[in-house]
């Protein structure tokens, strides 16, 4: 691709947004700090119910549409087959969906539902033990899925069935857009708002995994934990996935992925089988049947009475973490889902990505909270007293071999971290060209660019400081995507139907 088949507007315009936003941010962090976290609050707090049902919502349509009449719709011609074997598929896009931020809620989410409980349970209780134990599950499995998908399909069905050559987010809105289609001004709006909201999204994402990732190096090479080292650490990611990016899908993410699921896989088996298996296995299974069987009460439940804030602090977190994520994620998987029907994409996307969650959770997450139920580790006290990052170092320290372990550990969330960037790098740099057909790439130096702008935000909002701050920007930069994904709901609809009557 030559510099010609560049869209400036779309790439200038986005690049100015960032120092717009950024150089603020700089030069007043505690006044930001502040004005993000007074955002966040207003808009949990008067659009946190439309987040749980536009989701519950989105879950009930995947449904339909995956065991209704266009079940077996196919995204390409008839005769076309997957371009990746369903293994490659699917660590593809469960390493683009996730990130290094599984890692770090993994160990850690548990604490904070354990101390301070929902539904009126007592702190650290048995109760407390049960919902701390599954509510990363509900967090992480077929709601967060569900957003990733809806996306893929909005978009890969203009995409390879109405041949739109364009992968951007604006080509889910195709049959909205009227006669100018995806080259008028809305579309460059929809398209605009879709990669500030995927800056904030993967600035969140590093915002937190980078500081994990610092506590585990300081730890294995005597370093000094501090912004400097969590520059460095950024720096590092940012070198990783630049190059990974340029080599493009098959050499650099695909084989990033494979190689790290298999580290990954390999990780959480020793902690299994070095680990207390019973009590792993049990609680895994504890924890998965008390998720389903109160799925519908998490997913609908406003806290009206009690007002504790728990809604608003974590499930609707995570839904504009997910909303902010989703077009990202649904633009990298319909690259890679060609020759797929809509069946397999939204069975594949639902259940591979909610198991990978899940293992994590029940493996990590559930050791992390026997240490602290057995007076094994004061889990709790350091994760209050030091930094999540501190306690997710000193459980895997209590580990056999604690130190390979805790640098495989590193290696993994380096290779997660990796992974989802240079996927975040190739889809902005498709949505800044003009056109780009099936089978085509944007230009190398093009991806590699967007790997190092989106280092900008994180690194402004690990200066700011604060866990709260960086769970606040994400909330903001999701709102706007609510009303698009209407438009897109809307619009995928009414192709289908079109193309059903011809």
């Amino acid at each position: 691709m030559d510099q010609k088949q560049i869209d400036w507007l779309s790439f200038g315009s986005t690049i100015a947004l960032i120092f717009v936003v950024c150089i603020p941010l700089a030069l007043s962090p505690q006044s930001s700090g502040k004005l993000i976290q007074d955002t966040y609050n207003f808009i949990a707090s008067n659009f946190g119910v439309i987040y749980l049902y536009v989701v519950l919502a989105l879950f009930a349509l995947l449904g339909w549409l995956a065991f209704g009449r266009y079940g077996k719709v196919k995204l390409g011609a008839a005769d076309s087959k997957p371009e990746f074997t369903t293994a490659s598929w699917a660590a593809m896009l469960f390493c683009a969906g996730v990130g290094a931020g599984l890692l770090y809620w993994a160990v850690i989410e548990w604490g904070y539902y354990y101390a301070a409980p929902p539904y009126g349970a007592e702190p650290k209780s048995t109760q407390a033990a049960e919902w701390a134990a599954s509510y990363g599950l509900f967090h992480w499995g077929f709601s967060a899925w569900a957003i990733y998908c809806f996306p893929t399909l909005a978009i890969a069905y203009p995409y390879y069935v109405k041949k739109v050559p364009y992968l951007r987010l604006s080509t889910a809105c195709h049959e909205l857009l009227g006669k100018d289609g995806e080259t008028s001004y809305r579309a460059r709006l929809i398209d605009l708002v879709f990669m500030v909201s995927l800056i904030g999204g993967t600035g969140t994402s590093l915002g937190l995994s980078t500081p994990m990732i610092s506590a585990c190096v300081a730890e294995l090479f005597s370093l000094t934990p501090g912004f400097s080292l969590d520059l460095g650490i950024v720096l590092l990611c940012v070198a990783m996935f630049a190059v990974s990016v340029y080599l493009g899908l098959q050499k650099g993410i695909k084989n990033l992925s494979d190689i790290n699921m298999l580290i990954a896989m390999l990780l959480l088996l020793y902690v299994l089988i070095v680990g207390p298996t019973l009590f792993l296995i049990k609680m895994s299974s504890d924890s998965l049947g008390f998720m389903v069987h109160n799925f519908f009460r998490m997913s609908t439940w406003t806290d009206p009475i009690d007002n504790t804030g728990f809604v608003e602090s974590w499930t609707v977190f995570y839904w504009a973490w997910w909303i902010a994520y989703g077009p990202f994620v649904g633009l990298f998987v319909t690259r890679i889902s060609m020759g797929r029907t809509f069946r397999q994409v939204i069975v594949g996307m639902l259940t591979f990505g909610s198991l990978g969650g899940w293992l994590f959770y029940m493996i990590f997450g559930n050791y992390a909270m026997y240490l602290e139920i057995n007076n094994l580790l004061p889990a709790l006290d350091i994760m209050n007293n030091q930094s999540p990052a501190r306690m997710i170092v000193e459980v895997f320290l209590t580990l056999p071999l604690s130190q390979l372990v805790l640098l495989l550990f590193c290696i993994v969330s380096l290779i997660f971290v990796a992974t989802t960037y240079d996927s975040a790098s190739y889809t902005l740099a498709s949505v800044a060209s003009r056109k780009l057909a099936p089978g085509d790439h944007p230009a190398r130096w093009h991806r590699v660019f967007w790997a190092l702008a989106l280092a900008i935000l994180p690194v402004t909002l690990m200066f700011i400081g604060g866990l709260q701050v960086i769970q606040s920007a994400v909330l903001v930069v999701s709102l706007p995507l609510l009303f698009i994904g209407v438009l897109m709901a809307v619009s995928l609809l009414k192709s289908l139907r079109s193309e059903e009557g011809r």
